[in-house]
């Protein structure tokens, strides 16, 4: 099944949420646009080129809107899977 197309957060996004996963627009089945809102939420729209795959417990995502205190210690296998 192909990504759906989320509107408000460009593709590469990293999403966070408050159970310190990250996860990708439009990549998983159980995350609509709709449930990703500040201040339950926190987002990074232009990561740093790896962010993605160095993500973890040792190099937690910060997010730079939304709720700026969230951190993804660790990626939605879902949202792993889909990537290229």
């Amino acid at each position: 099944m192909p990504p759906r197309e989320w509107r408000r957060f460009p593709a590469a996004t990293i999403l966070i949420s408050p159970t310190r996963y990250a996860h990708l627009p439009g990549a998983c089945a159980h995350l609509t646009e709709e449930l990703v809102k500040a201040p339950r939420w926190g987002w990074i729209p232009d990561p740093p080129p790896g962010l993605w795959d160095r993500l973890s417990s040792g190099y937690p995502a910060t997010a730079t809107e939304g709720n700026t205190a969230r951190q993804a210690i660790r990626r939605c296998e879902e949202c792993q899977s889909a990537m290229p």
